[in-house]
């Protein structure tokens, strides 16, 4: 499920089997969207670091999953 499957030329970001992956870390996030709600977890493998972030949006949960990726010295 995290091992890249496709890679898109413009995109630097990988694709598993259902979760992106950085293109340069070990990093895997799943996220997703629709009218009203979104979310994003993130998860780096080496420190056993997770967050998850829900968002009552349809872009609420990406601001404060930047904020957290930066604040825990995740890419």
């Amino acid at each position: 499920m995290i091992r890249p499957r496709s890679k898109s030329p413009e995109d630097p970001r990988r694709y598993g089997l259902g979760f992106w992956l950085h293109e340069s870390t070990d990093l895997v996030w799943l996220e997703g969207y629709d009218a009203g709600v979104s979310f994003r977890s993130v998860h780096e493998p080496r420190s056993g670091l997770t967050h998850t972030v829900i968002g009552a949006t349809d872009v609420g949960a990406w601001p404060l999953s930047r904020l957290l990726n930066a604040g825990l010295g995740l890419a």
